[in-house]
């Protein structure tokens, strides 16, 4: 190769090099220009977007002044998701400087009320109340740290369950850990017994109430009695 050919090559790579040398550092000045902050669900927000932003930018005043480089984006998505209300949470940033925001949210699925108020979540985990939202789910009395898993076991057949997740108002166990459910519609009371058998127990609660409903009897329900197998047990008011 001559010479000519060897300052050609050189000459090309020192553009190369000056090249991603001068993008590097357009890079690290660049400034953030936006936060976009979205929720995987946002019907009910026990967490703001204002908070979440204060989550990830702590004591800087204006996000827009800080450099990128400067942003921390893996300890601000650690404080996002040290917080009681988030699940989980993702925080990227765009070429251009805008950063993005994705935030799970914990999703109670009842509410113990206990001295000390707080919400049983989707992960079977305490949760405190929300300054933000309130949730509309059961209001579970009579608990107990020995009772979480058949709460949980509860709460969980009840939301799936279209004829009793929006009538179920009301939770309370006994001290045998036996269940005593309130209904949204009626002022009956259902006592479910134990935490077992609940396809059956529901089935048999359903046909009940489809026949009382069918005679126009409903109304004279004090109480339905689910404890027994192979029937149902009332009693009128």
């Amino acid at each position: 190769m001559g010479i000519k050919s060897v300052l050609k090559v050189v000459f090309c790579m020192v553009l190369i090099f000056s090249a991603y040398a001068f993008a590097g550092h357009r890079f690290e000045k660049r400034k953030v220009k936006d936060v976009t902050i979205s929720f995987t669900d946002d019907s009910a927000l026990f967490i703001s977007e204002k908070n979440v932003n204060k989550l990830l930018i702590q004591n800087i005043d204006s996000i827009q002044s800080v450099a990128v480089e400067n942003l921390d984006l893996n300890k601000g998505e650690l404080r996002i998701v040290e917080n009681a209300m988030v699940r989980a949470a993702e925080v990227s940033v765009s070429l251009d400087g805008k950063v993005n925001i994705v935030v799970e949210q914990r999703l109670p699925i009842a509410r113990l009320m206990l001295p000390s108020q707080m919400y049983l979540d989707q992960d079977n985990e305490l949760m405190p109340l929300s300054r933000e939202h309130t949730a509309f789910v059961p209001l579970v009395y009579g608990y107990k740290e020995s009772l979480k898993e058949s709460l949980y076991k509860l709460v969980n057949f009840i939301n799936d369950d279209q004829f009793l997740k929006p009538a179920v108002t009301q939770v309370s166990f006994d001290t045998k850990g036996e269940v005593t459910l309130l209904m949204r519609a009626h002022d009956y009371e259902v006592l479910l017994g134990t935490v077992e058998d609940l396809d059956h127990k529901a089935m048999n609660y359903k046909g009940f109430i489809a026949k009382m409903e069918k005679d126009n009897r409903l109304n004279q329900v004090k109480t339905i009695d689910l404890r027994y197998k192979n029937q149902v047990v009332t009693i009128k008011k």
